[in-house]
């Protein structure tokens, strides 16, 4: 192996280079991160603070704008009544039959959500407004199996403490 020379001016020029090369990916590679850290925390606290939500319209009394207002307001309430009986409701004692409870509170209403799905699908922001709704929907059904499956050893155990006539 040939010996190396440290003050041979090639030799320190090329330790140079590859410490300038070194100092350059890694600017580089830090540059990615702050920019994608800073793509998330806009994209985090918008979500979590609801900057950037437009909100539907109000529109005229028979637009599409209106319709899906209108709709998304309604199903929301009968998620919000159907929620609060299921939650209420001593009957549901597993999940599933937590979310069978859950899903007939949403009756009358949301047998109408195509109607309002297709009126969201034509309203500026209405696909906007549909998505949040169905995410609620969904939060909404896993709150009610967690809490069904959750609570059961909880009645149980109330119920064991009443008398054989009154179970």
């Amino acid at each position: 192996m040939p010996h190396e020379d440290p003050d041979d001016p090639e030799e320190v020029s090329l330790r140079r280079a590859r410490i300038r090369g070194k100092r350059l990916a890694l600017g580089v590679v830090i540059a990615v991160a702050a920019a994608f850290i800073g793509s998330s925390a806009v994209q985090i606290v918008s979500t979590v603070f609801g900057t950037g939500i437009a909100p539907l319209p109000a529109g005229q009394l028979g637009s599409e704008e209106r319709a899906s207002a209108l709709g998304v307001r309604e199903l929301k309430r009968a998620l919000d009544r159907a929620s609060g009986r299921m939650l209420s409701s001593v009957a549901a004692v597993n999940g599933d039959e937590a979310v069978a409870a859950f899903r007939q509170g949403l009756s009358p209403e949301w047998e109408q959500a195509d109607r309002v799905k297709r009126a969201c699908a034509g309203a500026r922001e209405g696909l906007e407004a549909w998505g949040a709704l169905q995410r609620l929907l969904i939060a909404e059904e896993q709150l009610a199996r967690r809490a069904g499956m959750e609570l059961a050893p909880l009645r149980r155990d109330v119920i064991a403490h009443l008398p054989t006539d009154l179970r």
